[in-house]
């Protein structure tokens, strides 16, 4: 019987450890999962910001390329009415040459 009774007290105290050990380990996980929590948060928080500059950032590129476009549009037209009113001028310059 005392044979018995040493192997229920080792079975309780290897149980007893074995319960303290997991509720250690879990209070501590418990804290490491809510460090981990705000991480992600603060994280997504500064994707948020950062996606949100990038997108203004990207309209403002956007528009001032339009508006660039436009501009390059008006000056090609402009270079070939000059263009046309030079070849003009040319013709005209030439053929007088020639009956001279």
């Amino acid at each position: 019987m005392h044979d018995f009774n040493n192997w229920v007290q080792v079975l309780a105290g290897a149980v007893g450890t074995i319960a303290t050990a997991l509720a250690v380990s879990h209070k501590t996980n418990r804290a490491d999962y809510h460090s981990l929590i705000k991480e992600k948060d603060t994280l997504i928080t500064q994707l948020k910001t950062e996606k949100g500059e990038f997108k203004e950032y990207f309209h403002a590129e956007r528009d001032k390329r339009l508006e660039a476009e436009v501009k390059l549009d008006k000056l090609s037209v402009k270079f070939n009415d000059l263009k046309a009113k030079y070849d003009i001028l040319k013709a005209k310059f030439d053929e007088t040459k020639k009956h001279q």
